[in-house]
């Protein structure tokens, strides 16, 4: 019976895990494909499982059923993660223990569902924005106090190399800057670019965003979160270590940091420095950007401090070949040598 109550039990564990990752597929994306798919697996070991498993289930008795479990940040990453986690080990546990309970049919179904699930994960995980971050060493703002032509700049940093745009523009009226912003949202479409918002969370709830940035002093990210949803990525910039701490509690997926050097778009905030970096360099645990007056000498320099990547405007937006410089920054960012 000890055999059959493990088997009950790690069933039942990765089918809640497959039932999640379906709604998710189901639910974030309308991805019909995908939840068919993990549907069909979580059906598949269902059916492999012997139905007399359930008369061996002892909840009461299990010492390990009231036993506290670490507590997911509870962004869309996690949920993924812990649950595609969740049905990998329970595919190899089930495995095992199947076989040597000469059950081979469900020692066959764990097998195939665990590695099944490290694919599936892949999938969900490059549909979002949050994850995708980690693959992002430039990002770009587009300033329209910077630049003439926003899209035109916005669609030639993404030639360039540039892994995300935000669009910046403070001189705009809600609906202007949504108009704007949709342009430049179907600028770098099509071309592996994350497109980010600033301040606006109607707006990036309304064009369906991928990320959208916020200031200390703009909406509070909680509230932020509740507007635009889960699958949106969330920056927060932060100018001290505490603010990356508080940052880094609630629902942010990535930070700014800054400003580096002092910078136009940003008079009212005093430099920061490397020190910023050096403080906050081993509590940082999200795709973190230094920002502020960089350019690519000043980039150099701080490689060896260097958090994850570099957020840049002026650099881009006031050059003559817009394409050229995002190209050249991105170099200088992916060289590995400081």
């Amino acid at each position: 019976m000890t055999a059959d109550r493990h088997l009950d039990a790690v069933v039942n564990r990765i089918a809640e895990g497959l039932r999640t990752l379906e709604d998710v597929a189901r639910f974030q994306f309308d991805d019909r494909e995908l939840s068919a798919r993990l549907r069909e697996l979580r059906h598949q070991v269902r059916q492999a499982a012997p139905a007399t498993l359930i008369d061996a289930r002892d909840t009461p008795g299990d010492v390990a059923a009231l036993a506290p479990t670490p507590t997911p940040r509870g962004g869309l990453v996690d949920v993924v993660r812990a649950n595609a986690a969740r049905v990998q080990e329970g595919g190899r546990s089930l495995a095992e223990q199947a076989a040597a309970a000469g059950l081979p049919a469900l020692a066959a179904a764990g097998e195939a569902v665990r590695y099944h699930a490290y694919t599936l994960e892949s999938r969900l995980l490059a549909r979002i924005p949050a994850w995708r971050l980690w693959g992002v060493r430039l990002y770009v703002l587009v300033d329209t106090s910077l630049c003439a032509d926003p899209t035109a700049v916005a669609a030639a940093a993404a030639r360039g190399g540039a892994g995300a745009v935000q669009l910046r523009a403070k001189g705009l009226g809600v609906r202007a800057y949504r108009d704007l912003a949709a342009r430049v949202r179907d600028a770098v479409a099509g071309r592996g670019c994350l497109f980010v918002v600033n301040d606006h969370a109607a707006v990036a709830r309304a064009l369906d965003a991928d990320g959208l940035h916020v200031g200390q002093d703009d909406l509070d990210p909680v509230d932020a979160r509740r507007v635009v949803g889960p699958r949106c990525a969330l920056g927060v910039s932060c100018h001290t270590a505490e603010q990356v701490d508080a940052a880094q509690v609630g629902p942010a997926d990535y930070l700014g940091l800054g400003p580096m050097f002092a910078t136009g778009t940003k008079p009212h905030e005093p430099e920061r420095g490397p020190g910023l970096l050096d403080a906050v360099r081993d509590r940082l645990r999200h795709p973190s950007y230094a920002i502020g007056g960089l350019d690519g000498e000043r980039i150099r320099t701080l490689r060896p401090r260097l958090p994850h990547g570099v957020a840049v405007a002026g650099a881009v937006c006031r050059a003559a070949d817009p394409e050229r410089a995002a190209a050249d920054l991105a170099a200088v960012v992916a060289d590995p040598e400081p």
